[in-house]
């Protein structure tokens, strides 16, 4: 479980975050979404500790969120990688990173690493990629590549900023079918996204965040008058089909 209290969080004297409660228990299927700018990469780096705690606290499985982190791994998705791809890694060299965290100093990957790397890809249906160079992937393999290194991790823990970015239409589609199939397995994903329409067939409830923070559940969240809220900005809502 993540539990995050009273969190406040500023950059240059401007309000980013404010007074967050958030409690995610395990195995659910979270999505935060909002406008530009309204902190939701900062609560996520936040949990993983890749910011420093301004105030408020934030505890996975009863602990200090940094002490947990010392002993334990998140699996994350950033929204950009800095890979170059045309660095000559192979996507098996990609997923094997995840496996950093359990590597002694001065130790090669093991066997059983390269094991978990290869279950980790053969659950994200990119096992057949292993051999290949990363600049040769498309957008949506690339994403598929980077979620079985979060895998890799062990953790219980999926953490993802936009997944869906470098991905086509249908692409999304199968990327969050396969988030769902993880989730009912047993991990607890979060996820940030724009996509409204494949949320709310694939997660538990949504998190509305804009400086401060409100849940809904999927049928609530589409409503316009919640969205205004959220956005700011007034919305018509279209049913699409894909």
């Amino acid at each position: 479980m993540i539990e995050i209290k009273q969190v406040n969080y500023s950059l240059n004297s401007k309000a980013i975050l404010e007074n967050i409660d958030l409690k995610i228990t395990d195995a659910e299927f979270v999505a935060i979404i909002g406008p530009n700018g309204a902190g939701k990469s900062t609560l996520i780096k936040l949990m993983i500790g890749l910011l420093d705690m301004q105030s408020g606290s934030i505890h996975i499985d009863g602990e200090d969120h940094q002490s947990w982190l010392r002993h334990n791994s998140i699996g994350y998705l950033p929204q950009r990688e800095e890979y170059d791809r045309n660095f000559p890694a192979t996507a098996l060299d990609i997923v094997l990173l995840g496996r950093m965290g359990s590597l002694k100093p001065g130790k090669r990957f093991s066997q059983e690493d390269r094991k978990i790397a290869l279950s980790a890809m053969e659950e994200t249906g990119c096992q057949n990629l292993q051999k290949s160079v990363i600049s040769n992937l498309s957008g949506g393999e690339f994403q598929r590549v980077l979620l079985a290194r979060a895998i890799a991790t062990g953790s219980k823990y999926l953490i993802l900023d936009e997944p869906e970015a470098s991905i086509d239409r249908p692409g999304v589609q199968s990327f969050f079918a396969l988030l769902k199939k993880l989730n009912q397995q047993g991990k607890t994903i979060i996820t940030i996204s724009h996509d409204l329409h494949t949320l709310t067939d694939y997660c538990s409830f949504l998190v509305c965040l804009n400086k401060t923070l409100h849940c809904h559940t999927q049928t609530e969240l589409l409503n316009a008058e919640i969205i205004h809220k959220t956005f700011g900005e007034a919305v018509h809502l279209i049913e699409k089909e894909y």
